[in-house]
């Protein structure tokens, strides 16, 4: 019986009875993903990469004493909202080791992020800060988290927490760079995204691609909802704590919430990528007016002259505009996890957010 299962992974002429879905099905969905990899992902991607590197440099050169604090905060927010954009793609060499958490940890109730870093400069470690040193260390110390709580600390030149600052942002950007390239098309990943439909060693079918995308989805909305909204607002008036806010130091939390809206929008609406072409095999076109609707939501944070920690602290008529924001975030959910599936003749599966 193991064998027969390995089988049916490894080759593709058995993989594709695997699949519920016709081969012009197949083959259409397959086009969509692939120039939602050519027009969202991989240029995302990139566009993290370049800002986890220009991080690098502004702190380089504030720690040298030659540049201006404001730089490196101005390209932490760059870095910050590049990689809260592509979070939404749970798929391919993000999900190795420890995840995403590399790249963020938050929330973070306990203060693993702040208490690692400063066992870190307390120690003073100068091999910590050789180059590709923090390469296996705990990714409490080596997260965005980490980065911001030295970045805002406040942060003085010529010190070893400076140091590290710089180390870590090369961690950031050493990573951000890999898994950029780890999307181009010809790597060995992107291979196997652009051939699930045939059946490849990574993808048994074009349907779990499909599952994988959708289910990193599903927990980038209801992350969203619970933790970037619900946690900081509660549930009614009155409930707000604003130090259970994201990006506190930084003051980002609402651009985050906004950028989060913005990337579902851009997503479901990309020209020709998945979402859009979902419709030309039977899919639910639920997807455009989510997207709108999305998109509206990041316009109107974009306006907004307080921030979140004075939206939270206020508690007022802004406070229930963002309650009423993620509960709109519930029906995302709900078309991404069953919805969508349903309409292309797929079940759905289990997600790591139908666990909370």
């Amino acid at each position: 019986m193991i064998r027969v299962l390995l089988c049916c992974l490894l080759l593709p002429g058995l993989a594709q009875a695997q699949s519920r879905l016709d081969a012009d099905t197949r083959a259409i969905l397959q086009e969509g993903l692939i120039e939602t990899a050519n027009g969202f992902i991989a240029p995302g991607y990139s566009a993290w990469a370049d800002a986890a590197a220009g991080l690098t440099s502004s702190l380089q050169a504030f720690c040298a004493g030659i540049g201006p604090v404001e730089a490196a905060e101005d390209s932490f927010a760059e870095s910050f909202l590049a990689w809260q954009r592509m979070a939404v793609i749970q798929v391919g060499p993000i999900k190795e080791g420890k995840g995403p958490m590399r790249v963020q940890l938050w929330p973070d109730p306990k203060g693993f992020s702040r208490r690692a870093v400063r066992a870190a400069v307390r120690a003073a470690d100068p091999a910590l800060l050789d180059p590709g040193a923090l390469q296996g260390r705990s990714v409490a110390l080596v997260n965005l988290t980490a980065l911001e709580g030295l970045v805002y600390g406040p942060l003085s030149p010529q010190t070893y927490a400076c140091d590290l600052a710089v180390a870590i942002a090369a961690y950031q950007a050493g990573l951000a760079h890999d898994l950029a390239q780890s999307w181009q098309p010809g790597a060995p990943f992107r291979v196997a995204f652009d051939t699930a439909a045939a059946g490849n060693g990574r993808y048994a079918s074009v349907d779990a691609l499909i599952r994988e995308l959708l289910s990193g989805a599903v927990v980038y909305t209801d992350r969203l909802r619970k933790f970037k909204l619900q946690r900081p607002l509660g549930a009614e008036a009155g409930a707000a704590r604003p130090e259970r806010s994201e990006a506190r130091p930084s003051g980002l939390g609402l651009a985050s919430i906004a950028v989060g809206f913005a990337t579902l929008r851009d997503l479901y609406e990309l020209p020709y990528g998945f979402f859009d072409v979902t419709p030309d095999v039977g899919g639910s076109m639920e997807f455009f007016i989510l997207g709108e609707t999305a998109g509206s939501i990041a316009a109107s944070l974009s306006f907004a002259t307080q921030s979140l920690e004075e939206i939270l602290l206020e508690d007022g008529e802004m406070a229930a505009e963002l309650r009423r924001f993620a509960e709109l975030t519930l029906l995302h959910e709900t078309y991404l996890k069953t919805g969508l599936l349903a309409s292309l003749g797929l079940t759905a599966g289990f997600t790591s957010a139908d666990g909370d």
